[in-house]
């Protein structure tokens, strides 16, 4: 039997879907539901980092017999803080954490796809409602390119999700809600799969 471990962040882990529990979740329901010889694993973590990401994969994916692995990250990393207007992770040590998750998932397989962080709606993410981090459009499509250069020059499939997403799928701004995971999985599905 094949396995898909999916390590993200609360969009990847499914915050706000109240319908089946995120993309992810949607994900392991369609291969139940279509008998697929595939276990998905949901090993996402809100507030997640690339840097979180890297010092847990390898050991987390090992244990449950990984074919593929899928990596959504670098929302949380542009956010910024409103008084000191500090990204959480700078352009630069995104894009050495990224290349670094890369070398290391190749060690192990050659089935890794990255998904891009959607868009948000800033007028609710300027700061967010829980914390004084703002999000915006521009820094979440700048730290997206920064993955999509790495994964086109490693030839590793990119999945850009910026963009899929309507403010109205957006409940606070910046998680999707049932409608908004229920888009993504529909993009997601034929592409992981």
């Amino acid at each position: 039997m094949a396995a898909i471990c999916v390590f993200g962040d609360s969009t990847a882990w499914g915050a706000y879907d109240t319908g089946a529990g995120g993309w992810v979740n949607r994900l392991w329901l369609h291969c139940a539901d279509n008998a697929r010889e595939i276990d998905v694993y949901n090993l996402s973590i809100p507030g997640s980092t690339v840097e979180m990401i890297l010092d847990r994969f390898e050991a987390e994916a090992k244990i449950r017999g990984y074919d593929t692995l899928v990596f959504q990250t670098g929302g949380n990393e542009a956010a910024y803080d409103k008084n000191t207007k500090e990204h959480v992770v700078t352009a630069e040590i995104f894009e050495i954490k990224i290349r670094e998750v890369i070398a290391r998932a190749r060690e192990v397989t050659n089935n890794i796809i990255f998904v891009g962080f959607n868009n948000c709606d800033e007028s609710k993410t300027l700061p967010v409602a829980w914390c004084n981090l703002c999000y915006t459009n521009k820094y979440i499509e700048d730290y997206n390119n920064i993955m999509k250069k790495v994964c086109v020059e490693n030839s590793i499939k990119f999945v850009d999700v910026f963009g899929l997403l309507e403010d109205d799928d957006l409940d606070d701004g910046l998680h999707p809600n049932t409608k908004g995971h229920q888009k993504m999985f529909n993009l997601l599905k034929s592409q992981i799969l």
